[in-house]
């Protein structure tokens, strides 16, 4: 609901310190909870307060279930008394994007079209976080169904500047420590570019890691649920305490596994502005000079089409999914979103077809050229933009997007002016936890 809030008013508990900080951690959080010196009641008042204070200059949230956050805060710390905590993740508030349905609050996937749809029933990851005892706090901001229409929400390091799209709520929220985590997703860079924008950490696992079910579909080929956390640490955190739900099992490699690296030669790098180029060569080379293993790597031919068959995947299958939507609404559906739909439904299903095989050889290419490495380029082409009517350019990210593989975003420079400049790391497909221990080994040292 574009530049509105809605909110599920209940009046705050009066056993709640105000002064009382959050927890720097979602560790720390997790185990002040579990043993009672810190309770889900009062995490769920300081991340309102936060809001209440900043909400009308950042415009994260479309909606806050004030009332309903209350309400189970209340159960979960009763919960306590007498048992153990359901899981890590036991009283503590986050965010949901937009697009993912949630049964007792709107889902209007940032438009007008589908303004007040409540849906049946949440979506699939909503329903195993609350199941695990995290609390929602309410909807955050998305881009007009999740393409390149922008939200209101700002950078919180900048009000004049975009916090990147989709996944624009989520990402200003926890960046602005309104909540410890928030779900966003990406199609092409819709979380880790706002994480890039924004300071933080946006993770995206391997396709069909996370379920899909009940999160609005864009391309389906290349649609991923994906979260943000403040840092790295929180992001291993999360993960590791959302492994039971996860469609693989996997283990972290010990911390004194050599990581090797690898800097692809993206065709993007002439794209880069002066900031992020440069930023970005002086940290591998301090990498090197700490000694870690990075080495440059030529591309396989396949994988420098990546942009033209993503778009064609893209704008066929969001054709069919969204073309009634634009027929009975026109551009209400959002201007470029108007333009994608409009190609879309040119695209032969034969070029499709081809372009799907040859996305399915990039992927195989892409496996045997990574192996075990981790490739290292920048998460966006330069610092959030200085408009809030763009959203910024997704083409550091889209292309492990399509091919499916696990990519995170990490903070690792500013520019002259404060704003943050974002790594992005990528590994094989499964090698989440690879991804994840090599980001860590980055941040600690």
């Amino acid at each position: 609901m574009h530049g509105s809030l809605s909110i599920s008013m209940a009046e705050p508990t009066d056993t709640y310190p105000a002064d009382l900080a959050m927890p720097g951690s979602l560790e720390q959080l997790s185990i002040l909870i579990a043993s009672g010196e810190y309770s889900p009641v009062e995490a769920v008042e300081q991340c309102l307060e936060r809001i209440h204070q900043r909400e009308t200059e950042v415009q994260a949230w479309t909606y806050l279930a004030e009332a309903e956050a209350r309400s189970q805060a209340q159960q979960l710390t009763q919960e306590l008394l007498t048992d153990n905590p359901r899981s890590p993740l036991h009283g503590i508030p986050f965010g949901v994007k937009d697009i993912y349905d949630t049964s007792d609050m709107p889902t209007e996937w940032g438009t007008s079209v589908h303004r007040g749809r409540i849906p049946t029933k949440d979506a699939a990851l909503v329903t195993q976080l609350k199941k695990a005892g995290a609390i929602v706090l309410g909807k955050t901001h998305t881009t007009a169904y999740a393409y390149f229409d922008p939200a209101p929400t700002r950078n919180p390091h900048n009000l004049a500047h975009t916090p990147g799209g989709s996944s624009s709520g989520s990402a200003a929220a926890v960046a602005d420590d309104m909540i410890p985590f928030a779900l966003g997703s990406q199609t092409q860079g819709s979380v880790l570019r706002p994480a890039s924008f924004c300071g933080i950490t946006g993770f995206k696992p391997s396709h069909g890691h996370l379920p899909v079910e009940g999160i609005m579909p864009f391309a389906p080929t290349l649609d991923h649920p994906g979260v943000f956390t403040r840092t790295v640490e929180d992001m291993v955190f999360l993960w590791a305490a959302m492994g039971p739900y996860l469609a693989t099992k996997e283990t972290f490699p010990q911390q004194s596994v050599a990581i090797q690296f690898a800097v692809p030669s993206w065709p993007i790098k002439g794209t880069l502005d002066f900031d992020m180029r440069s930023s970005f060569e002086a940290y591998v080379a301090s990498l090197q000079k700490r000694g870690l293993h990075i080495t440059p790597i030529d591309l396989p031919k396949s994988l420098m089409r990546l942009p033209e068959i993503t778009l064609t995947v893209m704008h066929y299958e969001a054709a069919k999914i969204h073309g009634n939507d634009f027929r009975r609404n026109g551009v209400k559906v959002g201007h470029k979103l108007a333009l994608l739909i409009e190609d879309g439904l040119t695209i032969h299903r034969s070029d499709y077809q081809s372009a799907r095989e040859s996305l399915e050889q990039a992927r195989i290419d892409f496996k045997n050229a990574v192996g075990e490495r981790i490739w290292v380029t920048p998460a966006a082409i330069g610092a959030a933009p200085n408009s809030i009517d763009t959203t910024g350019d997704p083409c550091c990210n889209s292309p492990f997007t399509a091919l499916g593989v696990p990519s995170i975003s990490i903070p690792f420079a500013t520019t002259s002016d404060g704003l943050p400049l974002g790594l992005q790391l990528a590994s094989a497909r499964d090698g989440e936890m690879r991804l994840l221990t090599a980001a860590t080994q980055l941040t600690k040292n």
